[in-house]
């Protein structure tokens, strides 16, 4: 039976962070000696993100940093988003809606299937019971912004498992 590495992949969310002395708190089980070797930390970051978190993300060993492109700011994964965009994603984040639903552009297209093509092409009229009935909650009604940033992280992540870096 093959052996797994111990190995740790942690994603956080440091965009907004302002406050120096929190994060240092959380930053300090990460700066252990302790540390499993196969570490991942993905760092969410953003222009507004502390300067002393952002020095202190970049000492650690194992930290990718993954952000918005801005002037005068570099992160290890630059992801293109305009600062609004990521701040409603953020947002909408904190107000308590699934990571999924952010992290997944779902193309509300009607479906065009193989069926409908042959109907189609026998020059058929189509059955008002063959289109699918559209509904509409209030869920989908509203805009879901996507969140490019933490999209990336997501797919970082993976890339990196099915690589068996990590």
């Amino acid at each position: 039976m093959k052996r797994l590495l111990p190995f740790v992949a942690l994603a956080l969310d440091l965009r907004y962070g302002t406050n120096d002395a929190a994060a240092s708190a959380l930053l300090a089980p990460f700066k252990s000696t302790t540390a499993p070797a196969h570490r991942v930390i993905l760092a969410l970051v953003s222009p507004e993100t502390s300067a002393r978190l952002r020095v202190q993300l970049a000492g650690l060993p194992g930290v990718l940093t993954l952000g918005p492109a801005a002037p005068d700011f570099k992160t290890d994964i630059t992801v293109s988003v305009s600062p609004a965009d990521d701040r409603r994603a953020y947002d909408a984040l904190a107000a308590g809606m699934p990571p999924e639903k952010l992290i997944v552009e779902n193309a509300d297209k009607p479906r065009y299937d193989e069926s409908a093509l042959v109907r189609e092409h026998a020059g058929a009229a189509e059955n008002p019971s063959d289109k699918p009935a559209e509904t509409k909650s209030a869920e989908t009604a509203k805009p879901v912004h996507v969140d490019a940033v933490l999209q990336r992280a997501v797919q970082v992540y993976r890339g990196l498992v099915a690589l068996k870096k990590i």
